[in-house]
């Protein structure tokens, strides 16, 4: 999906071009007085900063013009030491241009414009370059879409297939029931064979592995009982050599 760019959240930056207006209230006469000295048009720099007049170099990359418009009147209330803040008005003048190329007719610089999109810039640049190898071309990169698409796809009903005989599995059942949301596709039933498969295998496996614990688990108890009849006849011993002592 394209990106659109708003006007509202755009971020200044190197090669933008903004309008800048200044002024400020005088609360005495009751009147507005403009900044002549400081109106005028201004570029942002390669550094990323905007160079005002009294205000200094002021951080403008990756703000918004409303952003701008408060540090310049703050820089100007403060280092001027004004009883009240200009008001400054900034827009737009030209927006910092945007480079394009690749399969399009007239690959190179153009000025950005607000809301612009990959498509609206493919446009601007002339629309995709048509020659003879073009349509040949495309052919092969569709095919090539479709085989990637088709992969993709079958990982996608196994994916969905094997995550509903891992739930079964967890559950202990035998067998599970194929998922509603790839039901009728023609691939299924020789997924649901290989997962039944390795369903049946895991369980068989598992079955076995609880046999052989069932099995150790007995040899283990008849040793313990034997061990616990040594130590019955060993008692017996020391108390016999405890009474010839």
């Amino acid at each position: 999906v394209p990106h659109i760019a708003a006007a509202g959240d755009y971020r200044l930056g190197s090669q933008d071009k903004l309008t800048i207006r200044v002024a400020e209230w005088q609360t005495v006469e009751g009147t507005f007085r403009d900044w002549s000295a400081v109106n005028g048009e201004y570029t942002v720099g390669p550094s990323g900063t905007l160079s005002v007049p009294f205000a200094g170099e002021l951080p403008a990359s990756g703000k918004t013009t409303s952003e701008i418009a408060a540090a310049i009147g703050e820089a100007l209330q403060k280092k001027l030491a004004l009883s009240d803040r200009p008001e400054a008005s900034v827009e737009m003048a030209q927006f910092r241009p945007f480079y394009i190329s690749g399969e399009v007719q007239n690959p190179g610089q153009f000025p950005y414009v607000p809301d612009l999109t990959v498509l609206k810039a493919i446009s601007v640049a002339g629309g995709i370059r048509r020659n003879a190898d073009y349509g040949p071309q495309l052919g092969k990169d569709l095919v090539t879409a479709k085989g990637m698409f088709d992969i993709s796809d079958d990982q996608r009903i196994r994916l969905i297939v094997r995550r509903a005989r891992i739930d079964a599995d967890m559950a202990g059942k035998a067998s599970f029931d194929v998922p509603k949301e790839v039901e009728g596709d023609p691939r299924l039933p020789a997924i649901v064979a290989d997962e039944m498969t390795i369903l049946t295998a895991d369980q068989k496996a598992l079955k076995l592995k609880l046999e052989a614990l069932d099995d150790l688990k007995g040899v283990l108890e008849s040793e313990i009982e034997s061990l616990q009849k040594k130590i019955v006849n060993q008692q017996q011993q020391v108390d016999l050599a405890q009474q010839q002592l």
